[in-house]
């Protein structure tokens, strides 16, 4: 398995070696041991297992592998990339984070989540700290001056190893967790939602809107009529659905509908596969492979009229990629001036009305794909 990344990349958080952008989807780099000089080092440690999620924050980008590793690269001047002492890792590191209260090393995780500055890894719990071994831990890096840690009041930067103090509640683990710019929101098992961060706009419910800054997690009340399967986030706003088969979702935020992200919305999600937002823009893969869209498209960000079935959508800030039903030709649309739709783009830097067919090196099987802000990541065999 091999990892490719083209777009933005002025903090290295493309992982390729240097801070320079790029259109053409390129090997991603990864120090296994944190020092290796070789530039051959192209290749996710063998035995990590395969992707299960890509989060890209503003400057910075954490992969997480079957095995539970967790690999981080770009901006990381406050520490949003783990324990190292540069300020921008243009490598991919393996992130271990040495947990002072627990007096142990924490190396794998369950699940991770990126808002603009800040990093967000649950971990299993180990004895004694929230609710007994089978509890966990979320372990917090990074920056925000408005909650996004969910710290407490104040705090806006954690650059040690800290951990969100009594969440989840005793005996609830995190199913889905998901980031927006400046908020973060988290489905319990038990589907309770939580939320913390810029809360303004709604985003984290209208209960939680007069704080206008929510520094720790709090239960979002009275605005999700079923019980939560899981997350996504735009920059300010939140979708939050049932299971799969009930079709049911609810939008928070987004109040004042700038982009129709209210108005254009469907009643249900009936046979959603995959539902996804970018930060003005709602995206649902259906079960019969199809990308239905609504929101922000003055550069393009949704679907042309000939996209046509994908097995595969992944959505970033503003643009969107996808896996053609070949398993081995990947689309581009979208504002792509950092070269994330590739290297053809419209002199507004724009792949507006149509897609780019991505360049791949011939016979490239595709395994999965990731976007962020303004980066794309392909994942080959």
């Amino acid at each position: 398995m091999q990892i490719l990344s083209f777009g933005s990349n002025g903090s290295g958080q493309l992982g390729l070696g240097h801070q320079d952008d790029v259109s053409q989807p390129t090997h991603c780099l990864f120090d296994h041991d944190g020092s290796h000089p070789d530039t051959k080092l192209q290749r996710p440690p063998s035995d990590a297992g395969g992707v299960v999620r890509i989060a890209a924050g503003g400057n910075h980008t954490l992969i997480l592998f079957e095995s539970g590793a967790v690999y981080a690269a770009g901006f990381n001047a406050d520490g949003r990339c783990g324990g190292f002492r540069e300020d921008s890792l243009l490598r991919f590191r393996r992130v271990r984070l040495h947990d002072g209260d627990e007096g142990r090393t924490v190396d794998r995780f369950r699940d991770i989540s990126a808002s603009w500055a800040a990093s967000f890894l649950i971990a299993d719990n180990g004895k004694g700290r929230n609710g007994g071994e089978d509890g966990q831990l979320v372990y917090v890096l990074g920056s925000g001056d408005r909650g996004e840690l969910g710290l407490g009041e104040g705090v806006a930067k954690a650059s040690e190893c800290d951990v969100l103090r009594d969440f989840p509640p005793r005996g609830q683990r995190i199913v889905s967790i998901a980031s927006g710019m400046g908020h973060t929101v988290a489905v319990l098992s038990n589907g309770e939602v939580y939320g913390w961060g810029a809360a303004r706009k709604g985003q984290l419910g209208a209960s939680l809107a007069a704080k206008k800054i929510v520094w720790t997690p709090e239960k979002i009340e009275g605005a999700v009529p079923f019980a939560a399967h899981a997350v996504v986030c735009g920059r300010e706003f939140t979708v939050i659905t049932g299971p799969p088969e009930s079709g049911q979702y609810v939008i928070l935020g987004a109040q004042d509908d700038r982009w129709r992200i209210r108005s254009d919305a469907p009643s249900t999600l009936a046979k959603a596969r995959l539902v996804a937002a970018s930060w003005h823009g709602i995206y649902v893969h259906g079960s019969d492979s199809t990308v239905t869209a609504w929101g922000r498209q003055d550069r393009g960000q949704l679907p042309p009229p000939d996209l046509g079935p994908v097995v595969q959508i992944a959505v970033g800030s503003e643009h969107a990629i996808a896996l053609r039903p070949d398993r081995k030709t990947v689309v581009a649309f979208g504002w792509g001036e950092h070269g994330n739709c590739g290297p053809e783009i419209d002199e507004r830097g724009n792949v507006a009305g149509k897609y780019n067919i991505v360049p791949l090196p011939q016979e490239t099987t595709i395994l999965g794909l990731g976007a962020g802000c303004a980066t794309s990541w392909i994942i080959t065999s």
